[in-house]
Parts: C-alpha cells; structure tokens; sequence
C-alpha cells in the first residue's frame, strides 16, 4: 500500500488532538516553528525541514492514551499524575513505531525521525529531562529542536492553569535556560534572526497574543 506520509501524518495529528482546538493548534505551531529552525537557523534542505515538521506534528501523539481531565486540570498535578502523563513520550514512540510497521516501508526514515521526536523531545541538555534523562548530543537534534519550540509555544499559550507570557518573558526565559534546558547553539541561532520568527509568532493563532 503506497500512503502519502503527509496525509498520513496530518490524520495522526487530527485524532490525537480530535476534540481540543487548542492541542490541534498547538501541535500545528510547533510543526510550523521547527520548520523555521530547520530552514532559518540549521539551514537544512528543504526536504529535511520537511520531516523535521512532519515529525514534531505528531510528537504528542502520546497523550492521546492520557484522560484529559490530568491533562486539562486547572491545578498543580500530583506526583502520580506527573509521572503518567510524563509516559506519553514512551507511548507515542510505540504507537508511531506501530504504524510504520503497517504503512512506512516506503519511508522507514521518517517513521524513526518521528519515534525519536516523540520519545525525546522533554529530554534537558543538562540531563534532567524525562524519559532516559539524555544529555547534551546524545538527544537526538530533532528533538532538541522540537523541546525549544514546544517550550516556546507552551509559554506564549494561556492554559487552564496559567496565562500566557510575553515574547521578552519566553526570549529571557530561553536565555536563562541555555545549556541547562535547551541546546544553547539552537538558542542563539534562533535570537539573531529574532524579527523574522516573532513575525511568524504573530502571524499565529493564539486567541489574544500577550503583547512583546
């Protein structure tokens, strides 16, 4: 059966996130930032950037084994919630691995690129990350690209348990996270072409973006 990776792809992401705008917006906008680091800060080809999108789209797939009373909870969670919704990276990367057994043969390179995304994209540089607390390059580049993005957007994004932050809040905050929570190189390539990712921030749907 030959299937379209993107179709494919685009339809994990639409039952994953079925029923929560704000998961489906959320998973679109990291697909559309890592694109940019792909294209404007590593200068990948065109085809590589492809993938590195295709992959963070469905990085979350994961949560869709989660109930989304823990992930929706206005609260601070417990422990015991903490560490089962930390299982989505593990279950994201079996339910992926899964479906390239039956449809990726013809693009078994993608399906791993997605694997890893999914599986190590809460990884820290400073090792303190979930789930094999990786540190430094032994995280795989894509998903130390998909963490600064997803923290990024997580920040900019207003959720039942917080609000959302300003844009000099998010840059000072990835400022002070270098070389402890994210891939420092990947920060500072992404601040000196600061003007042309904030217009692609703005250029999103966020509800009411918080103002720089």
């Amino acid at each position: 059966m030959i299937v379209n990776p993107t179709s494919l792809f685009e339809s994990i992401a639409f039952v994953a996130e079925y029923g929560d705008p704000d998961a489906d917006r959320h998973v679109n906008r990291v697909a559309t930032y890592a694109r940019f680091v792909g294209t404007h800060v590593l200068r990948l080809p065109q085809a590589s950037c492809d993938r590195l999108a295709l992959a963070a789209l469905v990085h979350d797939v994961g949560k869709v084994a989660i109930p989304r009373e823990i992930l929706r909870k206005p609260g601070q969670l417990t422990r015991a919630e903490r560490q089962y919704v930390q299982q989505h990276t593990v279950l994201g990367r079996d339910m992926l691995a899964h479906i390239g057994k039956m449809y990726g043969a013809s693009d078994a390179e993608l399906f791993q690129l997605a694997q890893q995304v999914a599986l190590y994209h809460h990884e820290r540089w400073d090792g303190r990350g979930y789930p094999e607390g990786l540190c430094r390059e032994e995280i795989p580049l894509a998903a130390r690209i998909v963490h600064l993005v997803d923290v990024i957007d997580a920040r900019l994004s207003a959720r039942p348990y917080k609000p959302g932050q300003s844009w000099n809040q998010v840059k000072q905050a990835l400022v002070e996270g270098m070389y402890l929570d994210f891939d420092g190189m990947l920060v500072t390539g992404l601040l000196q072409v600061e003007s042309a990712f904030l217009e692609l921030v703005q250029a999103q749907s966020y509800g009411q973006l918080v103002p720089v």
